[in-house]
């Protein structure tokens, strides 16, 4: 699954004829589900407004083509659950949830809160651990209780510890799935028992990423193998300033055929440094 850019048109409103195009690429390159408002999405800096034009737009362009899962996070449950409701009330296919960030909440309130919402919602929900951005990170014990309930599909982990991770994978079902959040060991999280990936990478590289998962899932190891040995310094140069600067920079470089730019950003985030900028762009020349 892609987690995708926000497009921003010149004047810094949201280029929904972009969006569009950015939809298409990704359905018609292998991606099995499109991830909107995320931290790629730039998620915090979206107004409430714009969130219902980007949910409803990309609900109705997909069209049923792929799933469209919706980051729904607040820093306070309430607020969550609120953008929860509103997101399943325009036909979001599932939710993407984080921990409840800057309050960094005891295990009872960690607990409580992915408990409120998915009792308060119909569609699947997946559980997000980034501690790295949130200052907080679901337990081990958090997430064996916490799958068993009805709603919770499943988590996107992105700790980046993948000792952790596998521990995590250790507690998946039929009914509960792992998606990795770390494009630079996708394989290795795959050979641990994920599901999938929800990647920022396949905002460059869909089908690419789409083939890592199903050589993974014919057994073909060798193969994605060699594909996570391809991407692995563009990866590295992804991450190299806080996402989604690198990939928006890269994608504004390629002006992917069909796509186009994607426009820039919304404060706090700005332009990509020069250094980390040109080792960006020498990494994509590379890669022809």
């Amino acid at each position: 699954m892609a987690a995708l850019v926000t497009p921003f048109c010149e004047n810094g409103e949201i280029d929904f004829p972009c969006l569009g195009r950015l939809i298409d690429f990704q359905i018609n390159n292998g991606t099995s589900g499109i991830v909107v408002l995320g931290t790629t999405g730039e998620a915090p800096a979206i107004k409430e407004t714009e969130r219902d034009e980007i949910i409803s737009f990309a609900v109705k362009h997909a069209s049923g083509r792929a799933p469209v899962i919706v980051g729904c996070s607040g820093g306070d449950t309430e607020h969550a659950l609120e953008r929860s409701l509103r997101a399943e009330e325009l036909g979001a296919d599932a939710l993407l949830l984080l921990t409840p960030y800057y309050n960094k909440a005891n295990p009872r309130g960690m607990r409580a809160h992915f408990l409120a919402c998915a009792d308060a919602v119909r569609v699947p929900l997946i559980m997000y651990n980034v501690p790295g951005r949130t200052g907080c990170s679901l337990s081990l014990d958090d997430i064996a209780e916490l799958r068993t309930h009805e709603n919770i599909a499943g988590i996107k982990e992105a700790s980046g510890n993948i000792g952790f991770f596998t521990r995590v994978c250790a507690l998946a079902e039929e009914d509960f799935a792992v998606y990795c959040g770390c494009d630079e060991f996708n394989v290795p999280a795959l050979a641990a028992g994920a599901a999938g990936l929800i990647s920022v990478l396949a905002n460059l590289f869909p089908s690419e990423c789409a083939a890592m998962c199903a050589h993974m899932e014919k057994g073909e190891v060798a193969a994605a193998r060699a594909l996570q040995k391809r991407y692995s310094t563009l990866i590295a140069a992804l991450f190299a300033e806080p996402n989604p600067i690198p990939v928006k920079t890269a994608m504004n470089a390629l002006s992917i055929e069909g796509v186009g730019k994607v426009g820039g950003f919304r404060l706090p985030l700005c332009e990509m440094s020069e250094a980390p900028k040109m080792a960006l762009l020498r990494e994509l020349a590379k890669l022809g």
